[in-house]
């Protein structure tokens, strides 16, 4: 998926502007895999935006396409520099936005605001070769994380052997042996049915992602860099990219809790099945001839 660039119609390719240019080199770097460098030139592309009627269309195509050449960049290099930059240029184009009425162009103020709330917790006090006036540093929430407590590892519950009672028979010891395992099959079928219920949801934020992707990529074939896009495609090309981005984030965070719960409810029916096997009891008990072992299932 890549970004389509607002401009209007230039007689030549010799007559393009600087941000032009740049917005060229950014779709030869992220075609080359060069996640960072792409999202630099984005943003220079989107610096060196002129004024205009279009301006505010082209930078906020441009500015959500370096904040996603950014995330690229981090989620394979694991390097916070990407995040900074992204989260310095959402504030510049959130400062610009502040010069327009209240009212004007809400999904990029709803864009800003979503791209902040995910970037800025994975870069609080990393972002430390800033200027003072960083806006980075705005909005930033300090404080280690909040740990909870280590849970206490489950106990199984110690058989307590009694004295034998003669006006009780094994049939009637049975059920109370039965009634010790009950309460580790139920948590195992109730924690892998919850776990196929998130997993369940992952698969389909997943299918949701992939479609908004088709469609963005429609968008960029009938509108290739460099070509005129109405203002309402414009638009349309951000919600879906922000729609796609919203499914991605949650089949993500559905699909490692359930993958959690799932191996949970298989190990607890797995050491079901095993004491089920393993768990007899012994006793010896005098018989006509001596004694005699008895087994019990």
């Amino acid at each position: 998926m890549f970004l389509v660039v607002v401009q209007s119609p230039a007689p030549a390719e010799a007559s393009a502007g600087p941000w032009q240019v740049h917005a060229a080199e950014c779709q030869r770097r992220k075609a080359a895999g060069e996640h960072a460098e792409a999202g630099d030139a984005c943003r220079r592309a989107f610096e060196a935006v002129p004024e205009g009627p279009e301006s505010f269309d082209q930078r906020s195509l441009l500015a959500f396409s370096a904040v996603r050449l950014y995330k690229k960049a981090h989620k394979a290099s694991n390097d916070v520099a990407p995040l900074c930059s992204a989260a310095t240029l959402l504030r510049t184009f959130e400062a610009q936005l502040a010069t327009l009425p209240p009212a004007d162009r809400p999904g990029d103020r709803a864009g800003i605001a979503d791209a902040l709330r995910e970037i800025e917790p994975r870069i609080a006090g990393m972002c430390t070769d800033g200027s003072p006036d960083d806006l980075v540093a705005v909005g930033r929430p300090d404080g280690k994380p909040k740990t909870d407590a280590p849970a206490s590892p489950a106990r199984t519950p110690a058989v307590v052997v009694q004295p034998a009672r003669p006006e009780k028979t094994p049939t009637t010891d049975r059920p109370s042996i039965r009634s010790e395992r009950r309460p580790l099959p139920i948590a195992g079928w109730t924690t892998l049915g919850v776990g196929l219920a998130l997993g369940g949801g992952a698969i389909a934020m997943l299918v949701k992602g992939a479609a908004m992707d088709v469609q963005v990529d429609s968008l960029n074939a009938t509108y290739p860099a460099g070509t005129m896009i109405p203002h309402a495609q414009a638009q349309r090309f951000h919600d879906l990219t922000r729609q796609g981005e919203r499914a991605n984030d949650l089949a993500l965070g559905l699909g490692v809790p359930a993958l959690a719960l799932f191996i949970s409810g298989v190990t607890l029916l797995g050491i079901d099945a095993h004491q089920r096997r393993t768990d007899r009891r012994f006793a010896v008990h005098p018989g006509p001839a001596g004694l005699r072992l008895t087994m019990e299932f």
